[in-house]
């Protein structure tokens, strides 16, 4: 990584940090710190917690810990109870008083956040948002806190969003030129021009409330499928999305009775191959094209159903 992004990354992080208060002494100018706020937020999410868990999931030195949850203790905002494994060891939870005292720093929080977008329009608040959920998305990639997604059919607005990340992807990984773009737009213009719910669908995924990709089932000819639009964000994935995606299009074909399902790839997207190959697609009929600024192998994969 170049001093260009280091340098972006930082400033973002001073001009986050001052907005919303965090280089402040306490937190939300409240009596506690952002440290002891934020061990009161862990305690009140997972009531029954042991110290050295708590300690490690916050990363908080444990003699540090200790003094912040003694203080808890002598303001009655902690209590302790013996863990059933093991008398010599204690559970924390957070007293009435404690989740009282919460509430009441959440509420604070919420004031400012509230504050902090009241001049934004709604749009500008959802891409805010949506911004936001990416920085977290891309910076947990591989972890557990990653890995939740959903999956849902497409609703107005939907189709712009993926012709644009076909064009922004394929030209960013592979060089494509805008006639790609083109090529895609007109497409996903005939899916929805003569658009057949009984025959047809279109499936987006969604992590933190943005979409992540894609994936249709367009009637091609008589009994048979066409599957196109497969595409996952990078950031996405590695988390299964794509055969998920996959295995939906794939119950829909069956649930409609289609005895064929075709698609057309080329053959350096090496992923998507493998994964056509493993849901026992097979390889029928390859051809050189000389299309959006490439010269490609381009391959039709076929499904029996």
């Amino acid at each position: 990584m170049n001093s260009e992004y280091i340098e972006k990354i930082r400033s973002f992080n001073r001009f986050y940090t001052q907005t919303i208060g965090l280089i402040k002494k306490r937190f939300l100018d409240s009596e506690f710190s952002l440290i002891q706020a934020r061990v009161l937020f862990e305690l009140n999410r997972h009531p029954g917690t042991h110290a050295r868990d708590l300690g490690r999931k916050l990363d908080l030195d444990p003699t540090y810990l200790s003094k912040i949850l003694k203080k808890f203790g002598q303001d009655r905002l902690l209590t302790k109870t013996p863990a059933p494994d093991d008398s010599r060891k204690h559970l924390l939870s957070l007293t009435r008083e404690g989740k009282e005292t919460y509430a009441r720093l959440r509420e604070m929080s919420n004031v400012q956040i509230q504050t902090l977008v009241k001049d934004l329009s709604p749009e500008e608040k959802t891409g805010l948002a949506a911004s936001m959920a990416s920085i977290k998305r891309t910076l947990t990639k591989g972890s557990k806190e990653a890995g939740y997604y959903s999956i849902r059919s497409h609703r107005p607005g939907d189709i712009g969003y993926v012709i644009h990340r076909h064009g922004v992807l394929y030209a960013r990984e592979y060089g494509f030129n805008h006639q790609f773009d083109a090529y895609v737009a007109n497409g996903m213009g005939k899916f929805i021009e003569s658009f057949n719910p009984e025959k047809e669908h279109l499936w987006i995924a969604e992590a933190d409330g943005t979409i992540v990709g894609s994936v249709a089932i367009v009637h091609a000819r008589e009994n048979t499928a066409q599957l196109r639009w497969l595409i996952v964000d990078p950031a996405a994935r590695r988390r299964g999305i794509a055969k998920k995606l996959l295995e939906e299009a794939l119950v829909f074909v069956r649930q409609k009775e289609y005895t064929k399902v075709m698609l057309w790839t080329i053959d350096f997207l090496h992923a998507a191959r493998n994964l056509y190959a493993d849901a026992g697609f097979t390889l029928a009929e390859t051809k050189e094209s000389r299309v959006w600024g490439k010269v490609l192998n381009e391959e039709k994969w076929e499904l029996e159903l």
